[in-house]
Formats: C-alpha cells, sequence, structure tokens
C-alpha cells in the first residue's frame, strides 16, 4: 500500500509556510524566475513523484505548494473522453460527447493553414470549457508507408507541408491557453510492432523527412509540449533516445518545455529520466491495473518506471543526479507556467460543440474534398436536369468522421452524406437510398456472398431509375486505425464490385470515398465519370459534401500524398515492415514524390493534385533577389478563367542541380490558397530564404546551401508544372 501512495506522489513534506508574496505566485514575473523560485521550494520526494502522472490523464498536484495538475485529453481531431484505455472510452456508457473536427489528413488537403489554426482553436475552446488544459495532438509523422494505420491522422508525405499545417494548428490551440502536444517524436511511420520495433534510418533522411516539422513545431509554434514514440530509432527507443531528445530537441532547437512519453512507451528508469523524458503516462493505480493486463504486455507497452520510489532508488545509488531531477521538473513546470494553467481558477464548464465550433468543422471538411475526376463537367448537379439521384453505398446512412484509435471523437450529432444531400435537394429532387454493400464487421449477416450478391442488385435496380447515382464508400475505424496497420490499398470487400455494377447502370455515377490514405481506385476508376476524396471529415462532413455536390462550395482541395494503386509503387516497399523487428528506411530521403520523380513512376494521382469547378492560368514568373542579399522574391500572376468563383492552390517547387550531393528533382518550398471570383485576377507572392535551397550535410553535422543556379516550379500539382524559371545565388 505505501508503494501505491509513493507512486502518484502524495508525499508528506516538512510543514513551512508558503508567503503569499512568493516570487512563483507573482505572473508578472518572468517564467524562469517563477520555475527558479517554485524549484527552490519543492522537496526532492515531491519532485520525483511529479515525473510520473497521478492516473491515465492528469500529472500529480502539490496542494501544499499550489501546484495544479495538468488535465489531458487525446486529440488531434477533437476532445476525446480521458477516463482511461480506448477499451473503456469506446465503451457507451462513456457519455462524453465534444465536436469531431476533420481528421488530420483532411486538414492537410485543404492547404489552408488558417483551417488548421482555427481547428486548433475551438479544440482549444472546448477543452477550456470542459476544464482540461492539455490536448494530445497534432500528429505531424510522415506518411512513409501507405498502409501506415494512422495515416489519416497527420498531414501526408511531405514535409514542408506538414510542418505549416502543424505550426498553425499550434498556434491555434495555444492561443486559448491550452498546451499542444506534438507527437510522436520522432519517425512513428508504422503500427505493426509499434512498441518493439528499431527504425535504421541515417541522419540526413532524419534531418530532411523526418524532424522538420517537429523543428518547427518548437521553433515556429514555440509548442509547449512533445510526446515521445513507442518505437526505436538507430538502437534507443525514443523514450531513453539521447540523441533525440536532448542532442536534437534541446540542444539543436533549444526546446525547454514539457516531453511526454506516449502511454506505456518506458522502459527504463535512469536512461529514460537522463535522456531528457520529463514526465512517463500514465501513473498511479490506473497505470498498475492496465500494465497488468494480458493484451498490455502482449502489445509491449511499458510502464512504471518513472514512479517515485523507482526514481530515488536510482538517485541514491547514483544513477540520476538531482541536477537532472531538478532540469525534467524545471520542464513540467515552464508548461504549466507558460501556459496560464498556474494563474487560472477553475471555471464551471461551459457549452461545447457550438454553432461556431461547427461551422469551424463544416469549413475544414468542405475545403478538404478533393475533385479527382470531373469528365463531362457532370459535377455540380444541375437541379434543372437531376430530379432524381439514388444515394448508395455503405458511407451513405454512416457518417464516417474519423478513424479509430485514441484519436476518434464521439459526437453529439453527426450529418451523414444521406442527410446533407436530402437537405440539400430539398423538396425539387427525389432522394431514394439503398445501402449496397455492408462495411465488413459491421452486420456479419449482410457480410456473405448471398447478402453481398442482394444488396448490390438492389442498389443496381435504384441506380437505373435515378438521373444520377452518388455511391460512397470507404474505409471505417475498423480499417484504418491506431495498433494496426492495413494489410492492402483496396477498399473492403464488395465496394468494388458494387461501384461498377452501378456505373453500368447509371451513366451519371458519381463516386465519393472516406479514407485517410491512399485506396486502389484502378478498377473502376475509368468507369466513372466523377470522382470525390471526402477522407474522415468530422461531423458536418454530410454537409461538406452536399455543399460540393451542389455547386456550393467549388472544390479546392489537394492531396497531401501521392495517390497510389498498388503497395509495389511505394518507396516503403520491400523494407516495410522489416524483418526480426528491424526495418531498414532504405529508400532515404525519396520519400513519396521526391520517390516517383527520381524513379520515373507515375502514380494514380500526384502530390497536390486536385482539380475544381472552373479553371486557373499561371502567367507572369518574376523572380528578384531580395533586399537583403539573402532572400529571393517570387511573384506570378493567377487568372480565374472560368465562369464560377473558386480557390486554387498555388504550390512552389525548388530544384537543384548542382548540389554535390544527391538531390531530389524538386521539393516543396511554398505555397498559397488563393480565392477569386470569376474573371479576376491576382499577383501570388512567395519569399524564397537560404533555408529553401539547403541540404542536411552529414560531414558539417549542419544545413548547407550551395552557391548555384536553382530552378523555380510552379504548378497545380507536383506533376502539373505550369511555370518554370531560375536564379544564381552567388554566395
Amino acid at each position: 500500500m505505501v508503494l501505491a501512495v509513493l507512486a502518484v506522489g502524495v508525499v508528506a513534506a516538512p510543514c513551512q509556510d508558503i508567503p503569499a508574496n512568493a516570487p512563483y505566485k507573482n505572473p508578472k514575473l518572468p517564467v524562469e524566475e517563477r520555475v527558479h523560485d517554485l524549484l527552490g521550494r519543492m522537496t526532492l520526494e515531491e519532485k520525483a513523484s511529479m515525473l510520473s502522472g497521478a492516473n491515465w490523464m492528469e500529472t500529480v498536484a502539490i496542494p501544499r505548494l499550489g501546484l495544479p495538475s495538468i488535465k489531458m485529453a487525446d486529440g488531434p481531431m477533437g476532445i476525446r473522453s480521458w477516463h482511461g484505455p480506448s477499451a473503456r472510452t469506446k465503451a457507451d456508457d462513456d457519455k462524453f460527447r465534444s465536436t469531431a473536427f476533420p481528421a488530420g489528413i483532411a486538414v492537410a488537403a485543404t492547404w489552408d493553414p488558417e483551417v488548421a489554426q482555427s481547428t486548433g482553436q475551438a479544440i482549444g475552446q472546448e477543452m477550456r470549457a470542459i476544464g482540461r488544459n492539455m490536448i494530445l495532438g497534432p500528429t505531424v509523422n510522415i506518411q512513409r508507408v501507405p498502409l501506415w494505420g494512422r495515416n489519416f491522422e497527420g498531414y501526408g508525405e511531405d514535409p514542408y507541408l506538414a510542418a505549416r499545417m502543424g505550426v498553425a494548428y499550434i498556434k491555434g490551440v495555444q492561443s486559448e491557453g491550452v498546451i499542444a502536444t506534438v507527437k510522436h517524436f520522432a519517425a512513428n511511420n508504422q503500427e505493426f510492432e509499434r512498441h518493439r520495433v528499431d527504425e535504421a534510418i541515417d541522419e540526413r533522411t532524419l534531418q530532411e523527412i523526418y524532424f522538420p516539422a517537429f523543428k518547427a513545431a518548437v521553433q515556429e509554434a514555440g509548442v509547449w509540449s512533445v510526446m515521445s514514440a513507442y518505437q526505436k530509432v538507430n538502437g534507443s527507443y525514443c523514450a531513453e533516445n539521447a540523441f533525440l531528445l536532448q542532442d536534437i530537441l534541446r540542444k539543436r532547437w533549444g526546446f525547454k518545455n514539457l516531453v511526454v512519453s506516449d502511454w506505456g512507451s518506458t522502459y527504463s528508469t535512469a536512461a529514460t529520466v537522463n535522456s531528457g523524458m520529463d514526465l512517463e503516462m500514465p501513473g498511479g493505480e490506473p497505470a498498475r491495473t492496465w500494465l497488468l493486463k494480458p493484451d498490455s504486455k502482449k502489445n509491449g507497452n511499458g510502464g512504471g518506471w518513472l514512479w517515485q520510489e523507482k526514481v530515488l532508488a536510482d538517485v541514491k545509488a547514483g544513477k540520476i543526479s538531482t541536477a537532472t531531477i531538478d532540469e525534467n521538473v524545471s520542464s513540467i513546470l515552464r508548461a504549466i507556467f507558460v501556459s496560464g494553467i498556474f494563474d487560472r481558477s477553475e471555471t464551471a464548464p461551459s457549452e461545447i460543440d457550438t454553432p461556431a465550433q461547427r461551422a469551424v468543422a463544416r469549413r475544414g471538411s468542405a475545403e478538404s474534398i478533393v475533385l479527382l475526376k470531373n469528365a463531362g463537367n457532370l459535377l455540380p448537379l444541375d437541379p434543372s436536369k437531376v430530379k432524381s439521384i439514388a444515394v448508395i453505398g455503405p458511407d451513405a446512412a454512416f457518417a464516417r468522421t474519423g478513424g479509430g484509435g485514441s484519436s476518434l471523437v464521439k459526437f453529439k450529432s453527426a450529418i451523414t452524406p444521406l442527410d446533407g444531400i436530402k437537405e440539400k435537394a430539398g423538396n425539387g429532387i427525389q432522394v431514394s437510398y439503398a445501402l449496397g454493400v455492408s462495411m465488413p464487421g459491421e452486420d456479419p449477416a449482410k457480410d456473405t456472398p448471398e447478402s453481398r450478391d442482394q444488396l448490390r442488385k438492389e442498389a443496381v435496380a435504384l441506380a437505373a431509375k435515378a438521373d444520377a447515382a452518388i455511391v460512397l464508400v470507404g474505409n471505417s475505424v475498423k480499417v484504418e486505425s491506431e495498433d494496426f496497420d492495413r494489410k492492402t490499398l483496396d477498399l473492403p470487400e464488395g465496394q468494388d464490385e458494387l461501384i461498377k455494377a452501378v456505373a453500368k447502370a447509371n451513366r451519371n455515377a458519381v463516386v465519393i470515398f472516406n479514407a485517410g490514405a491512399p485506396v486502389n481506385v484502378s478498377r473502376w476508376v475509368s468507369d466513372v465519370p466523377s470522382v470525390l476524396d471526402a477522407w474522415f471529415g468530422g461531423e458536418e462532413m454530410g454537409h461538406a459534401i452536399a455543399d460540393v455536390l451542389f455547386g456550393d462550395v467549388n472544390p479546392s482541395g489537394k492531396l497531401p500524398f501521392s495517390f497510389i494503386n498498388d503497395f509495389k509503387e511505394s518507396p516503403a516497399y520491400g523494407s516495410y515492415p522489416g524483418e526480426d523487428l528491424h526495418v531498414k528506411y532504405a529508400e532515404g530521403i525519396y520519400v513519396g514524390y521526391r520517390y516517383f520523380d527520381k524513379h520515373g513512376i507515375t502514380p494514380q494521382f500526384p502530390f497536390g493534385y486536385g482539380l475544381s469547378y472552373t479553371s486557373f492560368g499561371y502567367s507572369d514568373l518574376k523572380i528578384n533577389p531580395g533586399v537583403s542579399g539573402s532572400t529571393f522574391e517570387v511573384s506570378m500572376q493567377l487568372r480565374n478563367e472560368g465562369k464560377r468563383a473558386g480557390a486554387e492552390v498555388v504550390e512552389l517547387y525548388v530544384h537543384d542541380g548542382h548540389a554535390s550531393v544527391d538531390r531530389p528533382v524538386k521539393e516543396l518550398k511554398g505555397f498559397r490558397r488563393v480565392e477569386l471570383a470569376p474573371g479576376a485576377s491576382t499577383i501570388v507572392n512567395f519569399t524564397l530564404d537560404k533555408s529553401a535551397l539547403a541540404f542536411y550535410s552529414t560531414q558539417k553535422k549542419d544545413w548547407v546551401t550551395e552557391p548555384g543556379t536553382f530552378e523555380v516550379q510552379i504548378g497545380a500539382s507536383s506533376a502539373d508544372i505550369r511555370l518554370k524559371g531560375s536564379f544564381d545565388l552567388t554566395h
């Protein structure tokens, strides 16, 4: 019993009066002064108690000092119940509900940092409203493996895009005084054996592909917390990886705030503390109970290493210095002070999932939708010609708001695509519905060949009588989720056959799919005139889909990853998932479009691709040296040449053809989302500094920009370059 008490840090401390005017209580003083003062008033036992959580989602509070706990909740797509592991929070008896915002990959598909920031701010507002103060998001891990179960959480395959969206999300969250937690540091790119696998990644690849979004989170967004990943990187668990947590995060990037473990990702005491891991989660009795469960052990979870008694024992044995303990605790205190948690009084819970917050979700979902194909301009649907619509598929009457695992939000209410289409159609258009095929595992009675055949026949009969057929398919939380990777890029069983059958029965077939990663569309994409990727679009996805179908919103989303049909096309093919718990990142820096460019592979749809209901003209590229001589100003003219208002994402890539090392054919270094009325034009401006031209030198252990000629490529996608120009860097 004594150990259980010590584990949560409820320790008898020497009685001493804390003056009301103690410096650490003064919010007007600098944070460092407050941290120093409070640290000096703490006992070693109190400090050690803070290195492990008090329970599943809270840190240890020290009432004697007025030190509150940090109260966490899972994100990053909204607030998830904090009452325990996923098995508990998924249960029907957990009544907590909040706004389900679009998945991270959907936010990335907007290529609009304003959407990311407004989403983060809305989540921050909801956190404050319910008395929580630390959200476990955003996820900025790069899509290396198209089968990774958590691709839907992140921002795609490109480090620059991931950095821009991550920075914006963090700024939004922290503008509300809520701690954002950028995760998972670093290179968490597969769920398969994520607790045990050891990744061999060369230093240049880490610096150029897997670090930039984290670096931007620290140095540009000023993120208040970083979460370590489960797996090993180059031989050491991320939670005790001194290269990651000390050399890179602390020393190179200057991070001074809180480093928290992923839940169940610690495997030692001294090595973890000495490497700069500040806080092990979860803690207390919930951690003890969870770690004893057979599934926890089977999955490779580790924990209980930073419990107070173990830390104090290692201090006594000389394995951990008191100075190191002070550094760890100082990081936690900084996060508490800089976020304002210490200085705020608890407020009564207020309303969440407000109309304003739902509006943020709707805007994000609508902007994220990518028009992949629109032969004959079938879309938007013309109410004067389309008087009946057959809405078909397992994603029609069900809102696929997000993928599975710790990010899945329970919503109060969600708008299904069928709901949205009916609402938009009004009384002038007849809308009918057929399931067509069941999502595997959701109704086992409908998963038989006979049932699939019958459901498909019913859908075809409905489609044959309608002016247009909307087929809604995709993945579910049982297909894309934390804890496991997908086995294939194929859509769930029966969906391809449904699409082909409906397309044969109705020439005006529109396919809309919900997924967080590439799916194989090759079996039917040539058979249908129009295709939309609607991602996991949050609780307002039904409204957003209807807005796009009927033209109230002109689609402007662009793919945040290259869309392949076969895993054999992936740069990770041949090395994923590894052998004997070792995986080598053999492709190096050639991830995503970098790999396809290098090897001359044409993906089904390229990175940055997305169509519109209007067309845009690109012209007048100009490149001039900046006033300082260390930057270059790039401008071009964008014109809406169609008859509809719309938004275009202008993408800027840089090619370095003279480097002393092998470099990609092109790399994204800028983008702008621009809205234009029909016939309108505007000048789009970019600034390139030397960092946009640099590569990481493993010899110099630093970023290097070599003088020479650089080419600027402006395009509507990575494969649709409209303008080219060059400039010379002389020094």
